[in-house]
């Protein structure tokens, strides 16, 4: 699909100018593919559903826009300002949102496989349900924000600020969570840290409280979550400290 070039004139004309055309063409998704919006003033624009595949949006001002079920899959929104906008149900799959603002953004259940947020601001940020396999959290400010039912399986983690982070049926399978701050989160609800890796004392707390959480993985043959009841038994072990380096992490 190619885009409009009468869809793009319409938004770099301004949110007021765009959201008063969408009003008038409710049935009509804009078609914004590849547009070039370099820092563009977009803030509340409603983007609700549109067509922004690989879209360069680096530096734009996106602050309460509506992208609720947009497809921005490859989208370029490096440095964008995204605080508070919606973007449940969104294809974000990877699109890059290194450095950019999405405080308070809702993004439950969006699709964000891959997608980089490396250094990017999620304080407080909805991920409820949002699926997050392999993407690079790496340094992202996630104090506080909804995890809960993501699957995170070998994200990328590494030195984010998860202080406060609600977990709750999480998959961390896989995941890379070193150097990672988890102070006050809640890790009791997680589904799974199999293969996970993690600092010493975290790992060492998860062994203690909650060493099931260790040696439960995803069956794709029953669609199920399996406890290795042998694993689980080493896990208990008080010689066994994670698993070796090299390994594959697995679900």
């Amino acid at each position: 699909m190619l885009a409009s070039q009468d869809h793009i004139g319409i938004l770099k004309s301004g949110a007021g100018n765009w959201n008063k055309w969408r009003e008038e063409n409710k049935t009509t998704k804009p078609e914004l593919e590849f547009a070039y919006l370099r820092s563009a003033d977009l803030g509340g624009a409603n983007l609700a559903g549109a067509y922004l595949d690989s879209a360069y949006l680096r530096g734009a001002y996106l602050r309460g826009a509506d992208l609720a079920g947009a497809n921005l899959a490859g989208a370029n929104l490096e440095g964008a300002d995204l605080a508070g906008a919606r973007l449940g149900g969104a294809n974000l799959e990877r699109a890059n949102f290194g450095k950019a603002s999405l405080r308070e953004a809702s993004l439950e259940n969006a699709h964000l496989y891959s997608a980089n947020f490396a250094g990017a601001d999620l304080a407080g940020a909805d991920l409820t349900g949002a699926n997050l396999e392999g993407a690079d959290l790496g340094k992202t400010d996630l104090r506080k924000a909804s995890l809960e039912r993501a699957p995170l399986y070998s994200a990328n983690l590494g030195g984010a600020n998860l202080g406060g982070a609600r977990f709750a049926g999480a998959n961390l399978a896989g995941a890379n969570l070193e150097a990672a701050n988890l102070e006050g989160a809640d890790l009791s609800k997680v589904t799974s840290f199999y293969k996970a890796k993690l600092d010493p004392g975290i790992l060492s707390k998860i062994k203690a409280e909650w060493p099931e959480k260790l040696a439960t993985f995803w069956d794709d043959t029953k669609k199920e979550w399996i406890i290795d009841t042998t694993l689980l038994e080493k896990v208990k072990s008080t010689d066994w400290h994670g698993w070796p380096e090299g390994k594959d992490h697995g679900k």
